[in-house]
């Protein structure tokens, strides 16, 4: 059965479906046909132990009974909202849609903050003419969003288990395959019109890259929902044979060591996440723990936000004792618009962080220092993938290149880029023709070194103070090195005021530890002072979830502000940066705790 798939050989001289002509649900078939009885998802439902399983075989047949019944109900090119939280039913929900030729819309978690209002928003934008999901969820969010008039059919994906009818009729490599809606961190959320050969074609990428081979096994407790989660752990081990052991997001977040536990139990060699994630588990870990070995983590991939060197460094060394090697560190960078992955470190190797000088990044100027005071660290995002180019534009206006170890903006050409994107986010203009290339403005800032390509930020959180633009990034890592109470999962800056705007330093502090405020402050103060001469401003400690966040965790800059100058009593304790020869600072607002 399997010579009737249209295959190609791997880096490894494995079978793969070839991504210049297959289909994704091309790949799942070729699967179930290959290795039937593999255990392509493993899901640990209470964050430790497995309470469900889908084979290669039963994923295959459960996605053709589903098709069956879709088929009834939606006609093929026709859009279906996937409404599912992680576990078995997503998987069988995405290839149910796909094997009947409709175009599943990702980018809704059921139970996350806000769902209601982000369905609504999906469904509308795509066009979605159906929604899938577990019946009782379908049920809640039917009754719920009743008064929006969406007009859509309501599919349980428990019809898959009724009757042996299969259909099997997927679009073509070059066709919509799939709708991802973006994270939203900048902006509204925009649907990303992906097509079969974006996903093959960054899925063996990724398999050439990371070195992700047939028995290899990943660890993954991101929304399925999600870019990241989605392309780079379940659509991965579907692809390249192997297995991925999903956990609820909910369960990480409960219990950050919850992950760690599981990539040492089933001796997973690929697994990774957001920074944030990382710095989770480093607080988490407050004593010795047993039966954590982590010397068979290969690939410990880091990306979807900006990368800190001093917590790269301080997880190497808390969890050096079991067994996690710096090398196994795989720095990477990608977006929904390119399916996934850009750019990553090679398996097996070094990472690589220069400290480039403040003062000159501020002026779009690249240059190593070997001054600490003015020495920003930023870690390599690694190489760019095969195929695919990436242009550094000094000039977004007139399309000019940045030259050699100067700032701009990234531009990314290549096989794994959409085409664009559907209903709200078509009127963006995002692509630009240089060189009779057709490239994807990314909206953020970076630069080369050799082949080497590093981050800066993102240009539409930019705080321009003094005539220079300085990075949010860039002051909250700072600030981490200084204290504890203070990391990328729970601080954020913007800038307040139309006519002399000033920076809100924003730091999400739990009740139990307001009682170090005054030094927390007085570290973010000298901070300022020292190494971005601010010297007015203002500290607001709120509760963590005043901070506002994407599905995947990023901390929404945008709406975390406007929810916090609305709502003022979120604000627990506001402090005013006084200059320095002010010798103090001032309390301006102070709840009791």
């Amino acid at each position: 059965m399997a010579s009737a798939f249209r295959l190609t050989r791997g880096a490894q001289n494995e079978e793969i479906i070839d991504w210049c002509t297959g289909s994704v649900a091309e790949g799942c078939r070729y699967r179930a046909a290959k290795n039937p009885n593999l255990e392509v998802l493993t899901f640990l439902g209470d964050g430790q132990n497995p309470t469900a399983r889908l084979t290669a075989q039963m994923l295959d047949k459960q996605a053709g009974c589903l098709s069956f019944w879709l088929n009834k109900l939606v006609q093929p090119g026709q859009r279906v909202v996937l409404l599912f939280e992680n576990g078995p039913d997503y998987l069988i929900g995405l290839f149910g849609c796909l094997y009947a030729g409709a175009i599943p819309v990702s980018g809704v978690y059921p139970t996350d903050f806000g769902s209601r209002q982000r369905f609504c928003h999906i469904v509308r934008d795509s066009q979605a003419v159906a929604v899938v999901g577990c019946k009782n969820v379908l049920s809640l969010f039917q009754k719920e969003c009743a008064s929006e008039n969406l007009g859509i059919s309501w599919i349980p994906v428990e019809l898959s288990e009724k009757g042996q009818d299969y259909v099997y009729a997927p679009r073509e490599n070059e066709q919509e395959a799939l709708i991802q809606y973006t994270s939203g961190s900048t902006n509204i959320p925009k649907g990303v019109i992906i097509t079969n050969r974006n996903i093959i074609f960054n899925l063996t990428q990724q398999g050439e890259e990371l070195g992700y081979a047939q028995g290899d096994v990943g660890v993954s407790w991101l929304p399925l929902s999600h870019d990241m989660g989605l392309m780079g752990s379940v659509l991965m081990a579907i692809g390249a044979g192997g297995q991925c052991i999903l956990l609820p997001p909910e369960k990480f977040l409960e219990k950050p060591l919850n992950w760690l536990h599981a990539i040492s139990t089933y001796k997973a060699t690929l697994s990774g996440g957001p920074g944030f994630a990382y710095e989770m588990c480093l607080n988490a870990l407050t004593g010795p723990v047993t039966d954590l070995d982590l010397s068979c983590w290969d690939q410990a991939f880091i990306g979807s936000e900006a990368i800190s060197k001093d917590m790269l460094d301080r997880f190497t060394e808390k969890f050096s004792p079991y067994g996690f090697r710096d090398s196994a560190f795989c720095p990477c960078y990608g977006l929904a618009e390119a399916t996934l992955l850009v750019s990553s470190k090679p398996r097996g190797t070094e990472r690589i962080a220069y400290p480039f000088s403040r003062e000159a990044l501020l002026l779009g100027e690249v240059e190593v220092t070997d001054n600490p005071a003015d020495a920003r660290e930023l870690v390599s995002c690694g190489q760019v993938i095969a195929d695919t180019d990436v242009v550094i534009m000094k000039n977004e206006a007139s399309l000019s290149p940045a030259s050699e170890m100067e700032e701009g903006l990234i531009y990314i050409h290549g096989p794994g880029m959409a085409a664009g994107y559907c209903g709200y986010g078509s009127e963006v203009s995002s692509h630009f023709v240089y060189q009779e290339k057709n490239y994807f403005a990314t909206g953020d800032k970076g630069f080369f070194v050799g082949e080497e390509l590093f981050l800066t930020g993102r240009k539409n959180n930019e705080i321009i103070l003094n005539g220079f633009a300085i990075d949010p990034e860039d002051l909250v890592f700072s600030v981490s090195k200084k204290t504890p109470y203070v990391s990328q999962h729970n601080a954020t800056v913007f800038l307040h005021g139309n006519i002399d705007p000033v920076p809100v330093f924003v730091c999400g502090l739990p009740h139990d530890v307001l009682v170090y405020a005054d030094d927390v402050f007085q570290d973010i103060q000298e901070i300022l002072y020292d190494k971005f001469r601010i010297e007015k401003g203002y500290v607001y400690f709120v509760s963590p979830s005043a901070l506002n966040r994407t599905p995947s965790g990023k901390i929404i800059i945008k709406d975390t502000k406007i929810f916090l100058l609305e709502n003022p009593k979120a604000i627990l304790r506001k402090m005013e940066i006084l200059p320095r020869s002010a010798h103090g600072f001032r309390v301006i607002k102070q709840e009791k705790y």
